[in-house]
């Protein structure tokens, strides 16, 4: 791999132990998958996979940059906590969590933004169209590469801090014009779109597509940010998506011969009314008239999402015995305060929680319980109930699944 001369001297020492420890890490990653260089990036978002995971050898690393004295060299956001810092008894957050996130200390001290959200485009890191970055999670990977018109891959875990070290990642991949070439053409044929029919159809595309780049056509020029973030993080849990097109929408797909840069697809998926419904049953996995868990909010809600909830809930209860969790960023939450959204949904007994609905609903305590949501990421890490978000909220009241007609 080529590196130039200032990279060169980072390799070997020059400008101290930090930046050669991280290098290093790059350089073996390159060599590796045969990177033809390095990049400059504007931003890096890292993961929480020492804490989530108990990867004490990442959290020996971050520590060990923290003590030669790193910084990270460009705007750096982080993934959630597994919980909600401010209601750890509340929710029964199991001992081995409790307490201060190692890595929090750490990456304070490398100066990265304590952001603890999974979709930073919302709340700080706000990449903008052909810049490259170094970004770990999924579904912020795929909104990023496919909303923002940004490039970066899905990184592995120590390749996001080392890249916000260094201020540079590996030129390969989605970073590479020819690699970002959509492949396979998918139609919607379904007349009109649901908010519910987009993780159905993020899902179905993930599963479906394998490595290939997919394209969508048909019926989406009116979605929403909200829809494309719920899409993408569908798409990037059932599949290895990091990078789709939609036709009209996204900024690399004005239109189809752009989306394919003037070549053919390689194959034409049609998804339509049936294969939406097939997918929401697969996605549906848990057959429970009961519910005890409802979860919103993976990836976390935006502003506009958790006023939705607050309108629906506005004099309305929560069953005796069912949760019902809203999750979003911190900023969101004293944002809906302000606003009054908070105290609707608190009223109604429902909570506006942050940290990861997913990994906390995994715990020992919640795993048992029979679990509904609106996310499509959910449903694929854990048997649940998946219905629409209008569904969770009256199902949250009832405290029984209740679907509004059909799908």
């Amino acid at each position: 791999m080529y590196l130039e001369k200032e990279e060169e001297r980072m390799l070997k020492g020059a400008y101290g132990p930090a930046l050669e420890l991280a290098m290093k890490v790059i350089v073996k990653m390159g060599d590796s998958l045969e990177a033809e260089k390095l990049v400059p990036i504007v931003s890096s978002h890292v993961g929480n996979a020492g804490f989530l995971r108990r990867l004490n050898a990442y959290v020996g690393v971050v520590k060990e940059l923290s003590r030669y004295g790193a910084q990270v060299k460009v705007m750096t956001s982080e993934n959630p906590y597994p919980y909600d810092k401010k209601r750890v008894e509340e929710l029964g957050v199991p001992k081995p969590f409790k307490g201060m996130n190692p890595l929090e200390k750490y990456y304070r001290k490398l100066g990265v933004t304590p952001t603890w959200t999974c979709t930073p485009y919302l709340y700080g890191n706000i990449p903008i169209f052909g810049q490259h970055l170094s970004w770990e999670e999924s579904s912020a990977v795929a909104y990023v590469n496919s909303v923002l018109g940004a490039r970066t891959n899905r990184e592995p875990i120590l390749m996001d801090i080392a890249s916000a070290i260094v201020g540079r990642t590996l030129y390969y991949g989605l970073h590479l014009d020819e690699n970002r070439r959509g492949e396979i053409l998918y139609t919607i044929r379904k007349e009109r779109l649901s908010d519910s029919d987009y993780p159905a159809i993020g899902y179905y595309i993930g599963k479906t597509t394998e490595t290939k780049v997919p394209v969508i056509d048909g019926r989406l020029r009116g979605v929403s940010s909200n829809n494309l973030k719920s899409l993408g993080a569908a798409a990037a849990s059932s599949g290895p998506i990091a990078l789709f097109h939609v036709i009209g929408v996204t900024p690399e797909a004005r239109t189809s011969e752009d989306a394919f840069k003037k070549e053919k697809p390689i194959d034409r998926i049609d998804i339509g009314p049936r294969e939406i419904e097939e997918t929401k049953e697969e996605m549906s996995s848990l057959e429970e008239e009961k519910i005890e868990l409802i979860t919103v909010g993976c990836p976390h809600y935006s502003i506009e999402e958790v006023a939705k909830v607050a309108r629906m809930l506005y004099g309305k209860k929560i069953k005796k015995g069912v949760q019902f969790w809203i999750c979003t960023h911190e900023g969101s939450r004293i944002l809906a305060k302000e606003l009054g959204y908070y105290d609707v949904i608190e009223a109604s007994g429902a909570r506006v929680i942050t940290g990861c609905p997913t990994f906390l609903s995994l715990t020992p305590l919640y795993r048992r319980m029979s679990l509904m949501t609106d996310s499509g990421k959910t449903c694929y890490y854990r048997d649940a109930v998946y219905g629409s978000t209008e569904d969770c909220v009256k199902s949250a009241i009832e405290g029984r699944v209740v679907r509004q007609g059909r799908w």
